[in-house]
């Protein structure tokens, strides 16, 4: 993949923020999305130039990212053959037109939103339908998270979104650290007590203001006992800290960095539409939970958009450009702050449209980049030391602009940018380390290389390993096994025999995306007994870091649902290759099948070596295909 080249001082301009002046790159804002990205990123790196990815590998990362699994064998096939300059292009148009888009990214949120927690009231299918004709019609990320927050139960259509409330019992706290952590990217659990002793900018003010709009909201139940949510028309937030004393009453309802809430003027005894009784829930004039879904998504505060990009950015490139991903705050600056304003930006610009933003991250040459260190051999003495010197004269610019900050926002953003030129400045003062000694001490030039490489790792500037999730791993092993391919092809033949009204009513030039949808959801139906015992095994907590346990192992080597699909059945991966004599074939199917690429040569030789004078091939085959499905490269998005 086109990697970062060696890049030399860019062009800079003055931006002004509030009173504060910062400097920043500029894009070419003529150009799409993706090549203002490319801009940005690759101006603010030393990495060096890395190859692009090759079609293998970039078909294999874009169908995990988009589809979460990997492509079959005909895919890759039809993949690699294809000389068209712009197939990657229509690949990323073709997957995100694809149901199986809708499939993946409801997952993807349910596991964000619901973090695996258990929760009855709603059922899970509801839900999970509600995300995925969100996403499949494109519904707007605004309008769905409003939607979320508002937790309105009087329109079928919506209610299902209950369940982000409910799976936290509606208990204020836990919905206030929640809704900061996973729609604001602030993790303020800290300062439901006090002031947080790790983060200067997270104070207990803060979160009570977002706790204030929750704080009247309660399970209510009927006569029989069917829930929903209520909210009171009175009932004030108040907090002292634990720590320093710090007090007050009746807090103003305020989001993360955004303005309070003015409330609309009600006199006493008129505060309700529906009055409380018994057997009646209360319904106020004036709902501060509606004000939170309201004014949350309307970019009253730029957390909001911050945050969304932010998650999606990670989901393609494996961390965020703020890492950890609910830490965005001054002293955790953004690893590429231009590049977070200027998706932000466009994200809101372009109505919130997650299609829009994935499409544009995927065409990038930043997304399109081998996984792969580069070489040290290509650092450039000169663009280093030049980097450096542009870097410290804007650093002493910025610095320079901080009394000038009048204001709470131009004065964080101002701190935001100087610690992240300082980062840069370390960049450079790290690579000038490995320069100094990479051709007089050999042990010393090694050690400060992987300093060098993990700073790069932390900043997400080289291609990161992603490890699987539990769905993603059970479909790419019944996608590998071809199970998905055997059962997708008699849903479509039993579609054709016995056509849905939905099929019947549809135009007919909507009629094959109406098929897609119906087989889709079909197979995953079909599947999802396989799914829920990886989900078992695997489902840690969203955001933990990837590490194998002894469990898994054993699941994997001994359990019944890889073994069963590993048994020839008429169609299927061992089925297939148990019919191929010639060992060469044999692998080439086999890495297609499992890696979405063609063996290399001393591939070919260890399939045939495998294969040869074993008497029962048929179990040996059996085995090939199990070592490589348990292999790191079939377990990581690379």
């Amino acid at each position: 993949m086109a990697r970062v080249s060696v890049f030399l001082a860019v062009p800079l301009m003055l931006a002004v923020i509030g009173n504060a002046c910062v400097l920043a790159a500029e894009p070419n804002k003529t150009g799409e999305l993706h090549e203002q990205i490319d801009q940005l990123f690759e101006a603010d790196t030393l990495v060096p130039p890395i190859a692009p990815a090759d079609d293998a590998e970039f078909l294999r990362r874009a169908m995990l990212d988009l589809h979460g699994i990997i492509p079959s064998a005909d895919d890759a096939r039809a993949f690699l053959s294809d000389p068209s300059p712009t197939k990657r292009t229509e690949l990323i148009d073709r997957l995100l037109a694809s149901p199986r888009y809708a499939r993946h990214f409801a997952t993807t949120f349910d596991v964000l939103w619901l973090e695996r927690k258990q929760e009855k009231n709603i059922k899970s299918q509801d839900w999970y339908d509600y995300l995925y004709h969100s996403f499949h019609d494109g519904k707007p990320y605004d309008q769905l998270v409003r939607e979320i927050l508002s937790g309105d139960d009087t329109q079928e259509a919506t209610r299902p979104t209950l369940k982000f409330y409910y799976a936290r019992t509606v208990e204020p706290h836990a919905l206030t650290r929640d809704i900061g952590r996973l729609f604001f990217g602030m993790d303020m659990q800290c300062n439901q007590c006090h002031d947080s002793p790790i983060v200067d900018d997270y104070k207990i003010g803060d979160y009570y203001g977002l706790y204030a709009f929750v704080s009247r909201t309660f399970l209510y139940q009927d006569k029989k006992k069917v829930p929903s949510l209520g909210e009171k028309a009175e009932g004030e937030a108040n907090f002292k800290s634990v720590f320093t004393g710090e007090s007050a009453d009746k807090v103003v309802p305020r989001l993360p960095r955004g303005p309070a809430l003015v409330e609309p003027v009600v006199l006493k005894g008129e505060e309700y539409a529906v009055k409380p009784g018994k057997d009646v829930k209360p319904i106020p004039k004036f709902s501060r939970r509606t004000a939170l879904a309201e004014r949350g998504v309307d970019g009253s505060t730029e957390m909001f958009d911050r945050n969304a990009v932010n998650r999606l950015w990670a989901h393609l490139m494996g961390r965020g450009l703020v890492h950890p991903l609910e830490l965005h705050h001054p002293d955790n600056p953004p690893s590429h702050p231009e590049v977070l304003d200027l998706l932000a930006q466009e994200f809101r610009e372009h109505g919130c449209d997650v299609r829009y933003l994935l499409r544009e991250i995927a065409l990038t040459r930043t997304y399109a980049r081998a996984c792969e260190l580069p070489n040290p051999q290509s650092l450039n003495a000169a663009a280093i030391a030049q980097r450096s010197e542009v870097c410290q004269r804007d650093l002493d610019a910025l610095e320079k602009q901080a009394p000038a900050a009048n204001d709470e926002h131009a004065a964080r953003r101002l701190k935001t940018l100087i610690k992240a030129k300082r980062k840069s400045l370390e960049e450079s003062q790290l690579a000038a380390d490995y320069l100094s000694v990479a051709n007089t001490d050999a042990k010393q030039a090694e050690i400060k290389w992987e300093l060098l490489v993990k700073f790069w790792e932390d900043r997400g500037d080289v291609v990161l390993l992603k490890p699987l999730s539990p769905e993603s791993l059970a479909l790419s092993v019944l996608q590998a096994t071809g199970a998905v391919d055997s059962a997708q092809e008699k849903i479509r033949v039993s579609f054709q025999s016995k056509k849905p009204k939905e099929w019947t009513a549809a135009e007919p030039a909507d009629r094959p995306r109406v098929e897609a949808m119906f087989v889709e959801k079909l197979t995953y139906t079909q599947f999802n007994s396989n799914l829920q015992q990886f989900i078992g095994m695997y489902g840690d907590a969203p955001g933990s870091d990837f590490g194998a346990n002894l469990n898994q192992a054993l699941f994997f080597g001994n359990a019944g649902v890889v073994e069963g699909l590993l048994k020839p059945v008429p169609g299927n991966l061992t089925d297939r290759l148990s019919k191929l004599s010639d060992p060469q074939a044999v692998a080439d199917e086999l890495y297609l099948s499992v890696f979405g690429r063609r063996p290399t040569k001393d591939d070919e030789s260890a399939v045939a070596k495998f294969l040869k004078d074993r008497q029962d091939r048929a179990a040996a085959i059996q085995e090939l295909t199990w070592s490589l499905m348990s292999s790191n490269e079939f377990r990581f998005n690379h």
